[in-house]
């Protein structure tokens, strides 16, 4: 590791560390511990670029993407360690679930390398993420059903259970009241049981009817295409092993135009361009969270991004961050010095502004003296190689 890397590494994971060990030890006060936390972070910025400052009376919503746990406990107990104090400062976390939660040992799909995956987690994952203050998980994907309708149905009593809200199906969403306002929750993917991507004029009425029963609207979605080949998003319908995969702008126009307040996109297991549409943040693609149970860390898959998203009083978006993320060994989710994935949006967008009318990209701040890392390692993958230089 470069040593400009590890000295800026070194301070910020001691402080998170100290965070932890003072948090949960009760010899600190609230405030004290938020100062040590947000030390060394990006600065929240509006859809103008702007640092903004929160509030007391803000709303902080965090979301993490894929989520593939291990079958093995043990290695799934350490998933959320080095975002412990993010998770709980969050007013609502959402989260992806890549799979069910059963103790169901059938799969419903054959194992075929490089195109058909199943998975499933140990029954303790729902309190593990409980623990780690996940509000709302989405269980539309295509892995929710890898063990069938048994392991669906399993997947959904055990986060009952465990007091986390689930949502996706067609038809349905979740209401969750925050700080005196209530918001919307609306988890979509590309198949027909599900809140469908595909179906843009069913799901902008299903926005409009959740948006005149709450004061913010969130679209948490899996859309677009996997891995590199589909980095930059077009203005085109995407198609992945034969699948409609949604085309990302012509939906969250649509979206934004119903009444949502907020896009996140998760599913092509990399980050993807960011944007603002009439002053509503869409991110195109967050990324993969946790990847122990089978997913890949390499290439542009070796980064992602833990984003944050700060709404006033009333709901209205104010500012937006990106936590930067890499992967350990067992690839759970660690923060990177680098920021390499803050500097891979931006160059994303840039090349989006530069293919796509009326993109209006969302910058991110931080990290800028790390351009030369993000430089090397992007051009050692197999995607920068042969990309543009901006």
């Amino acid at each position: 590791m470069n040593e400009n890397i590890q000295h800026r590494a070194l301070p910020l994971r001691k402080s998170l560390l100290a965070a932890l060990i003072t948090l949960s030890s009760g010899l600190i006060c609230p405030l004290q511990a938020e100062t040590t936390i947000e030390d060394g972070f990006p600065k929240f910025m509006n859809c103008s670029g702007t640092p903004i400052d929160s509030a007391a009376t803000d709303i902080r919503l965090a979301a993490t993407g894929d989520l593939v746990f291990s079958e093995n406990p043990q290695i799934n107990r350490n998933a959320f360690t080095e975002f412990m104090p993010l998770l709980s400062k969050a007013d609502l976390v959402l989260g992806n679930l890549e799979g069910p939660i059963t103790d169901a040992n059938t799969p419903r799909k054959p194992y075929v390398p490089g195109r058909s995956y199943s998975f499933h987690y140990p029954v303790e994952t729902a309190q593990l993420l409980k623990k780690a203050n996940f509000h709302i998980l989405s269980i539309a994907n295509n892995h929710a059903q890898d063990y069938g309708p048994t392991g669906f149905a399993d997947t959904q009593r055990h986060l009952t259970a465990a007091g986390i809200e689930h949502t996706g199906l067609k038809g349905s969403y979740v209401f969750r009241p925050v700080k005196g306002i209530k918001i919307g929750v609306i988890a979509l993917a590309h198949y027909p049981m599900y809140n469908n991507v595909l179906e843009i004029e069913a799901t902008a009425k299903l926005v409009a009817e959740v948006r005149a029963k709450s004061d913010l609207v969130i679209l948490f979605y899996q859309l677009g295409g996997e891995g590199d080949a589909y980095a930059m998003i077009t203005n085109e319908d995407e198609v992945f092993l034969g699948e409609q995969r949604g085309n990302a702008r012509k939906f969250a126009a649509a979206m934004i135009k119903a009444g949502a307040g907020a896009l996140i996109a998760h599913g092509p297991h990399l980050v993807r361009a960011a944007e603002c549409i009439n002053g509503v943040p869409v991110l195109h693609s967050i990324g993969n969270f946790v990847g122990a149970g089978g997913l890949s860390a390499q290439n542009l898959a070796n980064v992602s991004t833990f984003p944050e998203m700060m709404f006033d009083a009333s709901g209205k978006f104010k500012s937006v961050r990106i936590v930067p993320v890499t992967f350990t060994p067992e690839r759970l989710p660690k923060i990177d010095p680098t920021g390499r994935s803050i500097h891979l949006v931006n160059w994303l967008n840039a090349q989006a502004t530069k293919t796509i009318p009326d993109f209006r990209a969302l910058n991110f701040s931080g990290y800028k003296d790390q351009a030369d890392v993000f430089e090397k390692w992007f051009r050692s993958t197999r995607f920068g190689a042969q990309a543009p230089r901006n």
